[in-house]
């Protein structure tokens, strides 16, 4: 299937015309207007002590070398956005394997590092993350979660279409605590994005309002600020200019919650998240109802508590029930132990699942399981496919943190931070000739 093909599958063909009307509008016969559009994403971000994470296709990239590390050096992050925009899905494993392999050599030649990986179009598949592994990718962007934040009994049957048309291609799934977290498959750190983005909205939706564009993404942000989540926006820069008054509004948003919010690039969260991974705890009771606590993790953890009294250690309110742990050494009173309790028959996979996530676990006999404040016993581990893994590992997230009980965990973000903000964007062009080029070199 050719690139027009495609195009028109996806998009429908209303759409796809659409689309080739606005390309002169957005971009130039120069760099200039790319430039401008990148410089005012960098420049946005900047007053918020953050920076964009941009994904560009090799072939781009050697069109465009000086411009890209102009950008890098103002402390973008650049990524891998494939050889050129081919979705993944209609390759073959080999195929995948060797244009990620001469996208790799069109960075290495132009000395533009790289960690992640971008798909086009969302479009990977269990194959592609073989590849990304085999090629030392720190982490892929690919999973998408959906947020409900559009009326879709409001839409016409045509924008309804469209928007529907842009979930299947996305592959997305719903929002929940766990799918806004990243998550570590083998040595790939897997980073979700959050729909719906600038595509969905402006050209999908129609929605070019900056107001209700910034409202919409407003309204995911505090979503995610209430989940502990990541949200991962995918804000194309052709649309930056266009879009720099509804950026303003999330960015102003995101800064006005009461706890503070990271507004970080995709390698800072894969990085810290891989750190955060390796953290673990030691408790030990002491006495009656007294523990002994050890948390084995870096300074800028943020260590949690609830329902516990902390002896001779100072606390901060964080949010809820919940207090922030300065110390990593400490004695806590409670009538349970604040851990969970894992039966002896669970699999070591949900072991692993519970560690990555932050809490304490401890194995325990069947009888003992009132000593802690939730017992689980998962035999069967966490699923043999994927969608029954990432059901279960929702549901086991949402179950252990309803608890109202003596609590421990690592929070998810460093420093006390409540949720990350990472604005990301996918450069698949920046001029008029790269959007027609695409027609000769996708296949």
């Amino acid at each position: 299937m050719n690139l027009v093909s495609f195009s028109i599958k996806t998009k429908g063909a209303h759409n796809f015309i659409r689309r080739l009307w606005t390309v002169f509008t957005r971009f130039g016969i120069s760099e200039a207007q790319t430039r401008r559009a990148l410089h005012t994403l960098v420049s946005s971000l900047g007053c918020y002590d953050g920076s964009p994470t941009f994904f560009i296709p090799a072939v781009v990239l050697n069109r465009h070398p000086d411009l890209i590390a102009e950008i890098a050096k103002l402390g973008a992050e650049i990524g891998i956005h494939g050889y050129v925009h081919n979705d993944y899905r209609t390759l073959s494993k080999d195929q995948q394997y060797e244009q990620t392999k001469q996208a790799i050599a069109v960075f290495q030649k132009r000395n533009i590092a790289y960690e992640g990986f971008r798909n086009p179009y969302l479009g990977w598949t269990e194959e592609s993350l073989t590849v990304f592994s085999s090629l030392d990718f720190s982490y892929d962007s690919n999973e998408a979660v959906i947020h409900d934040v559009i009326d879709l009994d409001s839409l016409t049957a045509l924008l309804r279409s469209g928007f529907e048309k842009s979930l299947s291609l996305f592959q997305a799934v719903p929002c929940s605590a766990y799918r806004l977290r990243p998550h570590i498959e083998g040595k790939l750190l897997r980073v979700p994005t959050s729909i719906p983005d600038d595509e969905m909205l402006f050209d999908r939706l129609r929605m070019t309002d900056p107001v209700k564009v910034g409202y919409i993404w407003s309204k995911i942000m505090q979503r995610v600020y209430n989940l502990e989540g990541l949200y991962v926006l995918n804000l194309h820069p052709e649309r930056a200019i266009s879009c720099k008054d509804a950026l303003a509004t999330l960015l102003s948003s995101a800064h006005s919650h009461p706890l503070p919010v990271w507004v970080a690039r995709l390698k800072d969260v894969a990085q810290w998240w891989k750190e955060r991974s390796q953290f673990r705890w030691r408790i030990t009771q002491v006495a009656t109802n007294r523990w002994q606590v050890e948390a084995k993790c870096t300074p800028r953890a943020t260590i949690l508590a609830r329902h516990l009294l902390i002896e001779d250690q100072s606390t901060t309110p964080w949010d809820g029930d919940d207090m922030w742990i300065q110390a990593h050494s400490f004695t806590v009173s409670a009538e349970q132990c604040p851990c969970l309790g894992l039966s002896l028959q669970t699999h070591e996979q949900v072991v692993d699942f519970l560690h990555e996530q932050g809490y304490p676990v401890v194995r325990c006999t069947e009888e003992d399981a009132y000593k802690y404040l939730l017992y689980i016993d998962m035999p069967e581990g966490l699923g043999e496919n994927r969608k029954d893994q990432q059901q279960r590992c929702a549901d086991l997230v949402d179950l252990i943190e309803r608890q109202n009980a003596p609590f421990l965990r690592f929070g998810c973000w460093p420093d006390g931070k409540r949720a990350t903000l990472s604005i990301s964007g996918d450069i698949d062009s920046v001029t008029v000739q790269d959007f027609f080029l695409r027609i000769l070199e996708v296949h």
